[in-house]
């Protein structure tokens, strides 16, 4: 049975919570302040923790470092909740360890949704943990000294960040990520927004053993034009693209129908590859929290479509600093870009759930 851990000194909070989760059929434990909720931890190996802020002993933010600390329990996913939901506390907890962050008063559906995430990444990496010759399962990015590095590639169904300043290779490392799943017969989805989807085919078919329109035929690729509504022009020859001004349920309705042509879908769960580019253009036009919800609606599908990895590319200098902060702890992991002189290189900054090497990679 499932066992989750809940902390929170309010006892009505406490009660609701482990009443939720019960109904599910879960196993909870209970815990009043932050020295119970470790120690309790250390004894009960939780499948989760749910932990408030504000506690007596130990604030959630300390229970979330000496988790992490304790090799027994680092890698027991995390989510705070609390009603102290401003950016400073939410990047404070994830600097911490945790792995998401419910703001107070929660939505009670939208919390057992988290919490099933969570708890499923973690199932679906056990799995292959459990037998020493079964390794992490990857995609491949097509730079090899980067896939070495990262012990065979991004891990299947994270929500990659890549960060850079414009004409560092980011835009390359996405063409090269496409093509290599194109080659293997992955399912692959490109939402363009700042790069003209002619340029994005006639790059994509340079990679590949046929023009990148065989593979829209066979079903293994699909392209959403928002492009042209940046450059306000519309293209005929676009069977999903933004018209008129852009909405992001719109855009959404758009994603999510090139999704299911190709397999992209709860119910045949084909995996794959997706890239979006670039996320800075929404950024600059949108609300934060609007941008974020619609990133993270991308973002949660990704173990529940079958495995499907997604980059999602940001111009460094294009938003604070705040901002990027917010987009990054959505995401699973984020990869660097810099370029001196003629040369291109990349490095992985962060990465949840596999080991990884801190150093800048070369690449062409």
């Amino acid at each position: 049975m499932t066992k989750i851990l809940v902390a929170d000194d309010e006892l009505h909070i406490l009660m609701l919570t482990a009443m939720l989760f019960e109904e599910m059929n879960m196993d909870v434990l209970t815990a009043t302040d932050g020295n119970m909720a470790i120690e309790m931890a250390k004894e009960h190996h939780p499948d989760l923790i749910i932990t408030d802020i504000m506690m007596p002993f130990k604030t959630g933010f300390e229970v979330c470092r000496d988790i992490r600390k304790d090799p027994a329990l680092a890698d027991t996913p995390i989510m705070i909740i609390s009603a102290l939901g401003d950016e400073y506390n939410k990047i404070t907890g994830f600097e911490g360890g945790a792995d998401d962050f419910v703001t107070k008063p929660f939505n009670v559906e939208e919390l057992k949704a988290r919490a099933k995430a969570l708890l499923q990444r973690r199932a679906s990496r056990d799995a292959t943990l459990t037998s020493e010759s079964s390794p992490l399962p990857t995609h491949d990015t097509g730079v090899a000294e980067l896939d070495a590095s990262l012990n065979g590639g991004l891990p299947v169904a994270s929500n990659i960040l890549l960060v850079g300043p414009l004409g560092v290779g980011k835009s390359e490392f996405c063409r090269r990520f496409i093509a290599k799943g194109l080659m293997q017969s992955e399912s692959c989805v490109w939402l363009a927004l700042d790069d003209n989807p002619k340029q994005i085919r006639d790059s994509l078919s340079r990679r590949l053993p046929r023009d990148v329109w065989a593979y829209e035929e066979s079903n293994h690729m699909r392209l959403v034009d928002a492009y042209s509504w940046a450059g306000f022009s519309h293209q005929d020859e676009e069977r999903y693209a933004v018209t008129g001004s852009l909405e992001l349920g719109q855009l959404s309705g758009l994603i999510a129908d090139a999704s299911a042509d190709i397999g992209h879908t709860i119910h045949q769960k084909a995996g794959g590859r997706r890239v979006v580019d670039s996320i800075s253009s929404l950024l600059i036009h949108f609300e934060l929290p609007v941008v974020q919800r619609f990133l993270t609606q991308i973002a949660r599908n990704s173990l529940a479509f079958g495995g499907v990895t997604t980059l999602f590319v940001i111009e460094e200098g294009t938003v604070s600093d705040q901002v990027l902060n917010n987009v990054t702890y959505i995401m699973d992991g984020v990869l660097e870009f810099k370029r001196e002189a003629d040369d291109f290189f990349i490095r992985t900054k962060t990465m949840k759930w596999v080991p990884f090497q801190h150093t800048w990679q070369a690449y062409v």
